[in-house]
């Protein structure tokens, strides 16, 4: 008897990235920064996801956006750092639900599901997987991996 590994599920988040610069707060920083222009899915645009992130961690306006919506940032953060990841990584890599991937490898052993409905970056033909959104959620809580968001999406892109 062969031993079938549970189905991937697919899980496209690129229209949740897309929303960091499609539905922007009021303020007036967020408003002339977050644009479709500026949010081009390059690897210099994720300087400017940085910046966001530490006036999000830095200003009171951003703490209240933090706080009512944690998941819903942290999700959009990590969409947006993984399309661009994705993007550099020549094809081989798509998003996938996360419970599904981590029945599938064991390159998700140490991870724990940091969002609901989260979903990393793997490459079926490489057998790795990427975790941006859980990067994201360590950045915020204070307990980063890497300095800034840069350095993490020149690392996967490099690895």
């Amino acid at each position: 008897m062969f031993f079938l590994k549970p189905k991937l599920i697919k899980n496209n988040k690129k229209s949740i990235a897309d929303l960091l610069f499609k539905d922007v707060s009021p303020e007036q920083w967020d408003q002339n920064h977050l644009t479709k222009a500026n949010l081009d899915y390059s690897i210099d645009s994720v300087r400017l996801v940085n910046e966001y992130a530490e006036r999000i961690l830095h200003t009171e306006f951003g703490q209240q956006l933090l706080k009512e919506h944690s998941e819903k940032l942290i999700t959009r953060i990590g969409a947006y750092l993984g399309e661009v990841i994705k993007n550099h990584k020549d094809g081989h890599y798509r998003w996938f639900e996360f419970n599904s991937v981590k029945a599938n490898t064991v390159h998700l052993n140490g991870y724990e599901q940091s969002v609901k409905d989260e979903s990393v970056l793997y490459s079926k033909k490489l057998d790795h997987a990427l975790c941006p959104i859980y990067e994201v959620k360590l950045y915020f809580d204070g307990k980063p991996n890497y300095n800034h968001f840069l350095a993490y999406v020149e690392q996967a892109i490099k690895n």
